[in-house]
């Protein structure tokens, strides 16, 4: 007969959210991860198998976390605009300037199996995909040119996306992160939003 489980797995993938957030993987050690669960090792392992299988659990629980702080009604360039504005504002509101989970993620990319580095870029290319979708709608509703490079415009506020992150998290204040997300908008709109 199999044991139930006797921990609340939300509060569990909380806590290992939380520790590899602001340790990274490497950084995080099992000692870490039971105190952050108020689990012993033995019920850590016996729950998720091992250290990169709980990491995974944090990186699904930070994406669903970011998906629900970048769901938004707003599409085309409202819809850009406002996702810069949200990475502002979580990265400069995180008292302790954790940066982005997934991109602090990527140096560590050695200690991963390739089944766990395809998961962390996968991410990445979900947040890309995101931006892209709203040049697009922005084009569909004319509020660009025809001829405007849609996935160089991804690339300009992709970039400034990640930027922010991870100027955020070498404790960069807020206003300049805002200058980032407002240069990335000035650029769009200046060379390519029609009149």
């Amino acid at each position: 007969m199999v044991r139930p489980r006797e921990f609340e797995l939300e509060q569990v993938a909380e806590g290992l959210l939380n520790t590899f957030w602001l340790r990274g993987y490497t950084g995080t050690s099992i000692a870490d991860l039971t105190a952050a669960t108020n689990l012993l090792p033995g019920s850590l392992y016996a729950a998720f198998g091992n250290k990169e299988a709980m990491f995974l659990v944090a990186v699904d629980r930070y994406a669903s976390h970011m998906g629900s702080e970048l769901s938004s009604d707003a599409r085309g360039l409202e819809g850009v605009q406002t996702l810069l504005d949200t990475i502002v504002r979580l990265t400069a509101g995180d008292p302790e300037r954790r940066g982005c989970l997934i991109i602090n993620a990527i140096p560590e990319a050695a200690s991963f199996s390739k089944d766990t580095e395809r998961h962390v870029r996968r991410g990445l290319r979900a947040l890309h995909r995101f931006v892209r979708k709203q040049f697009l709608d922005a084009q569909e509703d004319s509020e660009l040119t025809e001829t405007c490079d849609i996935d160089a415009l991804a690339a300009v506020v992709f970039s400034a996306v990640v930027g922010i992150r991870v100027l955020g998290r070498a404790g960069r204040p807020r206003r300049e992160l805002q200058a980032v997300a407002d240069g990335a908008m000035l650029v769009t709109r200046q060379r390519f939003q029609k009149e």
